[in-house]
């Protein structure tokens, strides 16, 4: 057996080890009331998606005043952390990115830093900031002077996160000359938004057990773009294979979600959705050399799958789930 095989194993079994203390002792009560499955894990009776709320807000035109001196808008969005200060900070850094992408130039200075240095908070007044970009001029290289405004930022409660924020900013170079050297800025309002919505096509499928439709989504026959080489590495999208020990030649689907979670399309279940371990109910091992990215969709923009949605995912699988391993894997 690989050293790489053995490691999972060994990775595997404490996972198993750890889903199943704490989905027993929520069946016994001794974390409280179980969390309530929902029948879908993507409707709320008192929030909306992030998704739509941006889109909602995307329908809104710049201002007049802005766009008739050479602003342009770009909207982001954030939902991963537990805090809203470090997702509004997100939020506007992805919509700045955007609008770099769009004037086509390059940062010059480290907009995380700035940012981290003089947060965006929705209740903060101060919200412009100035950065300088690599604007390319004929062979030439130029700083040029790069102006930020807020206009909105605001926090809300949605099905992604309590904490979800959005942001509408405006953007231009600072003086005219560096505006007529650069191209004509494109006007996209965000690609993050696209991202969004195919992950949730996939998130989707895997809660419909439609493992077909993320085939598809994800184009799992084109060419990998690259190789993960570690559980470490995988990002949300990424190809994982699996094999039955007893028949190796056979192997099974599967796709990394993020927070150790994967749905996997199994002979014994059909699709389902696991942690990493629970695959040896199904007598099934990960394969640590099968990992596979097949699109730089959500790698270009760090997409991550929202940590709600998964765990209603979780909790919608529980009950197709073995109660023990098999014979052959408890006789190992």
């Amino acid at each position: 057996m690989k050293n790489t095989t053995r490691f999972v194993l060994m990775f595997s079994l404490i996972f198993l080890f750890v889903t199943n203390v704490s989905l027993r002792a929520q069946e016994n009560g001794e974390e409280g009331l179980a969390p309530r499955i929902r029948s879908d894990c993507w409707k709320s009776e008192t929030e909306i998606t992030l998704l739509d709320t941006l889109r909602n807000a995307m329908l809104r035109d710049i201002e007049d005043k802005y766009k008739n001196h050479d602003f342009i808008q770009t909207f982001g969005c954030a939902y991963e952390e537990t805090d809203i200060e470090k997702n509004s900070i997100k939020a506007v850094y992805r919509a700045i990115i955007q609008s770099i992408m769009n004037r086509k130039v390059t940062l010059r200075d480290d907009v995380l830093n700035l940012l981290f240095a003089k947060p965006p908070r929705p209740d903060n007044l101060t919200r412009d900031y100035v950065i300088y970009v690599n604007l390319p001029v004929d062979a030439d290289i130029i700083a040029a002077r790069y102006e930020i405004k807020i206009l909105d930022l605001e926090s809300l409660p949605t099905i992604e996160s309590p904490m979800s924020v959005w942001t509408r900013i405006v953007t231009r170079f600072a003086y005219k000359e560096h505006y007529n050297k650069a191209h004509a800025p494109i006007l996209v309002q965000s690609e993050f938004v696209n991202v969004m919505e195919v992950a949730q096509k996939v998130l989707r499928s895997a809660e419909g057990r439609d493992f077909g439709e993320i085939r598809e989504v994800l184009r799992l026959k084109s060419i990998p773009v690259s190789h993960p080489s570690r559980i470490s590495e995988l990002i949300f999208g990424d190809a994982i294979s699996l094999f039955d020990p007893l028949n190796p030649a056979k192997a099974y689907s599967g796709i990394f979600l993020g927070k150790g979670i994967y749905v996997c399309d199994t002979e014994q279940a059909g699709v389902v959705v696991c942690k990493f371990g629970e695959e040896r109910l199904f007598g099934l091992l990960i394969d640590a050399n099968s990992f596979q990215r097949t699109t730089t969709t959500f790698s270009a923009l760090n997409y991550e799958a929202p940590e709600s949605i998964l765990e209603c995912l979780l909790l919608k699988f529980t009950s197709r789930k073995p109660d023990e391993l098999p014979p052959q894997v408890n006789s190992n």
